[in-house]
């Protein structure tokens, strides 16, 4: 079973998340903001990431900063959960080092789980 922690500190979107990547076999880790996040991607070494951008106590790129920082953990795949398109933050998305990075308002659960899985098997 593919494990996968999901930083995202909208509870909704979290349960929701949470629901679908369940549904479709992860074993599935929360973290409700940068830190939680980084301890339970310590903690569960996943498979796959998926982090928002926008999160109290470290955002998502501090978070994908301290895991490119680790060699342990460099080569788990990250893919970034965002709002936001503008040029500055996509390409400061990708600068710090993630698989990938999708717009949250354009996708939908089943999406983003197909998207990510397809990263993870990319790996």
């Amino acid at each position: 079973m593919p494990k996968i922690v999901i930083a995202e500190d909208d509870q909704m979107i979290s349960a929701s998340l949470e629901a679908g990547f369940t549904q479709a076999g992860f074993e599935v880790a929360l973290g409700g903001d940068g830190e939680e996040a980084l301890l339970k991607i310590r903690e569960s070494k996943p498979d796959v990431v998926l982090l928002d951008i926008m999160m109290p106590k470290l955002d998502g790129i501090g978070v994908v900063w301290e895991l490119k920082a680790d060699d342990e953990l460099s080569k788990i795949p990250v893919v970034m959960l965002t709002n936001l398109s503008d040029p500055a933050t996509v390409s400061k998305i990708l600068e710090a080092g993630v698989t990938d990075y999708l717009l949250k308002s354009e996708q939908s659960i089943d999406e983003i789980v197909s998207k990510v899985t397809e990263v993870m098997n990319r790996g």
